[in-house]
């Protein structure tokens, strides 16, 4: 083949490539501006293909008042997010020894009731431990989130709870809602538990940490968890609902600082070296972290997480931190995030090297099936 005509066959595959990239970022322009109002909140959208960004965008504003856009350095609330990152710190721990899933939580918390000594980690892990929720032990069984839910720049509550306080109400419950591993039932209670161990194996706060061992080995420089010493967030964007439609600040409330189920605040592009570590063994070794994208299951044998099925109309499962969903026969893992006036949402297709990601700071509950369209804009 001559020279002349490798050059512009060369050339005019480079060109196709380009043609492609441009097309999807019109696509996915496209898709995203469907969920932009004028002068309101916004997102930060990163869809990452083959280890690359194939393609980020940040719309809206991080603060309505100051007219402040959001911008690659704007943090957000990863909410529920925070799982597979509790989910990490225990496997670490086991990789070093200091703990076993089939530890019993009562050899780490022995100030609950007997029942402990049948709820084990993995319990925990896979949601499946009968712990009652936290929330409605502070606050009561039926909560009006519209009051919970108050302006960041409100005055604090007179009284705001710790992971302290939680992990105590739980330990004086009676008994559970049901038998450990009986069934699933999606607890943030077994996550804020999960913390309190990560602390009381490590001798060091669940935020130091998860700094430690995570954030700082991968560089993730712009994400911290907020505890109850207010670690201050220059970027963070303001959580804001809408209330008699107008768009409120509801970025705060007073169980904001309990931590392991929710509490870790980041970037997008934070959120990619966290998804590129997935692929490596840097934080453990392969076996430990094929463990969290293994699906969790009840004493009958069932797979957890299936009440997600519904929701993504195809069957799921639980794993660590991990919803765990079949799609065209590659493996799926995702997991969303959404408290107050944040919403998050990441979608993993490893064998496809796949991955698309959506932080937003406005209570819109579309943030699951932004990030999946995003997915099938690049194709699955």
């Amino acid at each position: 083949m001559a020279a002349s005509t490798l050059k512009f066959l060369l050339a005019a595959a480079l060109l196709c490539v380009d043609c492609q990239a441009q097309d999807l970022a019109s696509r996915l322009d496209t898709l995203l501006a469907e969920h932009q109002e004028n002068n309101g909140p916004g997102m930060a959208a990163m869809l990452i293909r083959d280890g690359r960004i194939a393609y980020r965008k940040d719309f809206g504003y991080a603060d309505l008042d100051a007219h402040t856009v959001i911008a690659r350095d704007t943090q957000f609330l990863f909410g529920s997010m925070t799982k597979q990152f509790t989910a990490m710190a225990i496997l670490i721990l086991k990789e070093r020894g200091q703990l076993q899933l089939e530890d019993p939580l009562a050899k780490f918390c022995p100030e609950f009731p007997a029942y402990a000594r049948t709820i084990t980690i993995r319990h925990l892990l896979n949601h499946t431990s009968g712990l009652p929720d936290y929330e409605e032990l502070l606050l009561g069984a039926k909560v009006d989130y519209d009051k919970l839910f108050q302006s960041s720049k409100s005055p604090r509550a007179a009284h705001e709870f710790t992971s302290a306080e939680a992990l105590h109400v739980l330990s004086r419950q009676p008994e559970l809602h049901f038998a450990p591993g009986e069934k699933f039932e999606y607890s943030n209670s077994g996550y804020v538990v999960l913390a309190q161990i990560i602390e009381r194996l490590s001798g060091m706060r669940y935020a130091e940490f998860m700094k430690r061992n995570i954030f700082d080995p991968l560089k993730m420089h712009a994400t911290l968890v907020v505890d109850e010493r207010h670690q201050r967030m220059a970027r963070l964007a303001r959580g804001y609902g809408k209330r008699n439609g107008e768009w409120r600040d509801i970025g705060y409330t007073p169980v904001d600082y309990i931590y392991g189920e929710d509490g870790i605040h980041g970037t997008i592009d934070d959120l990619y070296k966290w998804d590129q570590a997935l692929y490596t063994e840097r934080l453990v070794h392969g076996a430990a972290l094929a463990m969290a994208f293994e699906p969790g299951h009840t004493n009958d044998g069932k797979n957890t997480g299936t009440f997600m099925s519904a929701i993504l109309k195809r069957p799921t499962s639980y794993g660590f931190g991990w919803f765990i969903a079949p799609e065209n026969g590659a493996l799926e893992l995702e997991h969303g995030g959404s408290w107050s006036g944040y919403r998050s949402y990441i979608v993993r297709i490893p064998p496809r090297r796949i991955t698309a990601i959506v932080l937003m700071n406005s209570a819109d509950d579309q943030v699951g099936a932004i990030t999946h369209q995003m997915v099938d804009a690049a194709g699955r």
